[in-house]
């Protein structure tokens, strides 16, 4: 598995001081406000989760954002001071013209949706190409038009950015170029949740899921005040490590992404606001494959939690921490560790497990992947974002080269047998566990010329 990501010097790192401009007490006006539960897992010691999975009525925390940001944004547009109370704004945005425009990997979306509907404003969301039709059909039904990109999360942002223009008002946690006020007020939002953990406890590590990073911003933020002991931990997939790349290199980096089932997390560009202040106060820095999210989402659904993949990655990253980690993070059986639980279970796809670097499993794996092309679509098989998984996993960089579907209807990626092609039995007789055979001693070749320190650079 990768390596942790370790930054000492944040320990003594501030962040900038935070102004209150009355957060709270608008997040209090919202229909269904109540503080979300702080949760201790008996099990794992001094381990509380915060769960975000009923956040006034919606399944993720993104409403804290989003509501404040939709609220900050309408009210500059009408002229209203942002004390102003929600009525207030409702009943003078009539005539304004005002419409909302968003991209999302699912509950950022929703909840502009939401806020569009208490305000009563059209809003169009823009989805990644990849987005779950489930999910696609939540966010349609809180009101909103949905624009399906041909691309992934990033091109859909540019998309939603390009037809908010002129007139309407992108809606976006992400900020670049100069759109930065907006992302700002959507990280402002999000920092009522910090203040209801504070008014319970005192944690010595927390640790925050990462997508394009701005929750993790409002995170560091909020807890590199002078004075504050709080360390704080960030986790991404294997497959959509932003952060964790751009903090080994040194410098803010777009990545190349490969499907995950933590959607939410799947990003390849943090945004520009949030970098320098993750570069300097982010403590520590991993990513975890979806199996071990899986993993994660399962224990606590059998200690009574629901919680999605994102919403379980920062149990599988606490997890993955070796003794040496811990000590390096402070970290003992007396420490009190604060999980940040940002949605609760949804449908997705089980994943496989990218563990194992024996021939023999991961041939057996391999063989059981349905990499069959769907009637009427082209596309790459389901077999190369595995390997790109397997590889990422590892810290082996891949890049996935979209050039063609695979040859055949319905088949196997160039490959034709007369045998059963979803067997995991390694026989003579069944070609497509010897053409896997070949592909998982490639993939082991690689990961022992990784352990040796050997540069390889694999496309899949």
């Amino acid at each position: 598995m990768r390596s942790i990501y370790l930054n000492p010097a944040a320990r003594k790192w501030t962040a900038a001081p935070l102004s209150d401009e009355g957060v709270d007490s608008f997040h209090k006006q919202m229909p269904n406000y109540r503080p979300t539960d702080l949760v201790r897992l008996v099990d794992l010691g001094a381990v509380y989760l915060k769960n975000e999975g009923n956040r006034f009525g919606m399944p993720s925390f993104k409403i804290l954002g989003a509501s404040w940001g939709t609220f900050r944004a309408i009210v500059q547009r009408i002229g209203l001071p942002p004390s102003s109370d929600i009525e207030t704004v409702k009943a003078a945005i009539g005539g304004h013209g005002i419409s909302l425009y968003a991209a999302t990997d699912g509950n950022h979306g929703r909840a502009v949706a939401r806020m569009g509907a208490i305000f009563s404003v059209p809003v169009e969301i823009h989805v990644p190409a990849t987005m779950e039709a489930s999910t696609v059909e939540l966010i349609r039904s809180e009101g909103a038009s949905i624009v399906v990109s041909s691309g992934n999360y990033d091109d859909a942002v540019l998309e939603a950015y390009s037809a908010s223009k002129p007139g309407g008002i992108l809606i976006q946690d992400f900020a670049f170029d100069d759109y930065q006020d907006f992302p700002q007020w959507i990280v402002d939002g999000y920092r009522t949740m910090m203040r209801e953990i504070d008014q319970q406890l005192r944690p010595d590590l927390v640790i925050a899921p990462v997508g394009v990073g701005s929750f993790a911003q409002a995170v560091v933020s909020h807890y590199r005040q002078p004075g504050g002991t709080t360390a704080v931990m960030t986790v991404e997939p294997d497959t959509a490590a932003c952060l964790w790349k751009s903090l080994k290199r040194g410098q803010l980096t777009t990545e190349q992404t490969t499907p995950t089932i933590m959607a939410g997390l799947e990003c390849g560009t943090p945004s520009s606001i949030a970098w320098p202040i993750l570069k300097a106060g982010v403590e520590a820095s991993v990513t975890v494959s979806d199996f071990e999210s899986h993993e994660a989402s399962l224990y606590l659904e059998s200690v009574g939690i629901s919680a999605g993949p994102c919403g379980a990655a920062p149990l599988a990253a606490l997890r993955r921490l070796t003794a040496a980690d811990k000590a390096a993070l402070g970290l003992n059986e007396n420490s009190v560790v604060v999980l940040l639980c940002s949605e609760r279970n949804r449908e997705y796809t089980v994943p496989l497990s990218v563990s194992s670097d024996d021939p023999i499993i991961l041939t057996q794996t391999l063989v059981q992947i349905n990499s069959a092309n769907p009637l009427g679509v082209t596309g790459p098989s389901a077999i190369a974002p595995y390997i790109a998984a397997w590889l990422e996993h590892r810290d082996i960089e891949s890049h996935w080269i979209k050039r063609r579907p695979s040859v055949g209807v319905q088949a196997h990626i160039d490959m034709v047998t007369l045998y059963d092609r979803l067997s995991s039995e390694i026989a003579d007789s069944n070609s497509r566990s010897a053409d896997m055979k070949g592909v998982a001693a490639v993939m082991v070749a690689l990961a022992n010329r990784k352990l040796a320190g050997l540069y390889w650079c694999e496309e899949t």
